[in-house]
């Protein structure tokens, strides 16, 4: 499942007209889509171009670049010493003269990323990309150029917190059961069950180990006990431990810091 949430944001911005007083109008900076997948899952970074016809004179790429965040203090040395790292934007796929070009693809994508080469000539330049995790939350590129025009769009993949496996039914000792099974590795697995008031019941419950890796990952199942075929249940599974995302950081400071200074 892929979920995708359209995100702009408007700034105001002081301009000075001829013979007019200071005036303030808004400007918006480019719009880009949100695509939110569930971890471990497939995901699809949409992007359509209605200039392209067929794909002769098609050039595509698709690069990535990391997502800024920005963090108020109130510290203006640690405002003022803070530096800023340029970063190159990493190849995640590209295609010309009919073909795939992936020398200089960064080696985080390599043999996880493709496009439908059937859509490429009528527009669509989508990318399918295998088995998403934390690292892959970034800002992606899609470029194209061909004979008849050229365009660029912005989407921001973002990763859901939680996996939510089916639910299956089963009887054990003439009594019926409710069971999920995890697609993903965790390291402290911390599963949650819901009943169809979006009460937790998770008390009900026990966790089983299925795998587990040399890095301390695990798979694990859950079964849920004196369960009732005709309920809903969702089984919700998250890892306890903090994921490490890719973040580019910068600070700034609060409002009001430098109010001796004309800042409010």
């Amino acid at each position: 499942m892929v979920i995708v949430f359209t995100c702009t944001q408007w700034r105001s911005v002081g301009c000075q007209r001829p013979g007019q007083a200071e005036c303030d109008y808004v400007i918006p900076p480019p719009t880009y889509d949100e695509v939110y997948v569930p971890r471990f899952a497939d995901a699809i970074l949409p992007c359509h171009f209605s200039f392209i016809e067929g794909t002769d004179t098609l050039g595509l790429s698709w690069h990535r670049e990391d997502i800024v965040e920005e963090i108020e203090v109130d510290d203006i040395y640690a405002y003022i010493q803070q530096t800023f790292e340029f970063k190159d934007p990493e190849l995640v796929y590209s295609y010309h003269s009919h073909r795939d070009v992936l020398e200089d693809q960064s080696y985080r994508y390599h043999g996880r990323v493709t496009v439908d080469k059937e859509e490429l000539g009528d527009g669509d330049l989508s990318l399918y990309m295998k088995n998403v995790n934390y690292e892959d939350e970034a800002l992606y590129t899609c470029k194209a150029i061909s004979a008849h025009g050229k365009g660029e769009i912005k989407l921001k993949l973002m990763i859901q917190e939680e996996e939510e496996p089916p639910v299956q039914f089963d009887t054990v000792d003439n009594a019926t059961v409710a069971r999920c099974i995890s697609n993903g590795w965790y390291k402290v697995p911390i599963v949650k069950w819901l009943n169809r008031r979006e009460e937790d019941i998770t008390v009900n419950s026990t966790m089983h180990v299925l795998e587990e890796k040399q890095d301390g990952n695990h798979r694990v199942s859950s079964t849920l006990n004196g369960a009732k075929s005709h309920e809903i249940y969702r089984c919700l599974i998250r890892d306890a431990k903090k994921a490490r995302r890719a973040r580019t950081v910068h600070r700034k400071l609060k409002k009001g810091v430098l109010r001796e200074y004309g800042e409010f």
